[in-house]
């Protein structure tokens, strides 16, 4: 089975921003935390959330989990990014650009998915 080891890493993947998510509802960053006040725990739902569903759908082999999951997934890192870039420092520009480009790749993940959806549908229908 060659997808074996991919699939194995991303359901990895998606079980760690699952668990990103609960420590970052547990213990918020501060610079996040005073950026965005409340919103860091919808940030951190996001990942739990997403991370949970995309992992599901990774180890049952299962689009739907994936096609559910990555937008809660490339949004919280999306806005993270921007959070991250908002700050104006150096550092925070370096961290903001890696995780915009995580985003990208998340976003383009839900793009294949969303090819096998359609494909599955389609099949489906005939």
């Amino acid at each position: 089975m060659p997808g074996q080891p991919r699939r194995w890493s991303r359901v990895a993947g998606y079980t760690m921003m699952a668990a990103a998510g609960i420590g970052a509802a547990a213990y918020p960053t501060p610079s996040v935390r005073d950026a965005t006040g409340p919103l860091v725990y919808l940030w951190a739902t996001f990942l739990v959330i997403g991370g949970l569903l995309a992992a599901y759908g990774a180890v049952t082999d299962r689009w739907i989990g994936e096609h559910l999951g990555l937008p809660l997934l490339w949004a919280a890192h999306g806005v993270y990014a921007v959070v991250l870039a908002a700050a104006l420092a150096p550092a925070s520009a370096v961290a903001s650009l890696a995780i915009g480009a995580f985003a990208l790749l998340l976003f383009g993940r839900w793009r294949d998915v969303a090819t096998v959806r359609r494909e599955a549908t389609r099949q489906a229908c005939e």
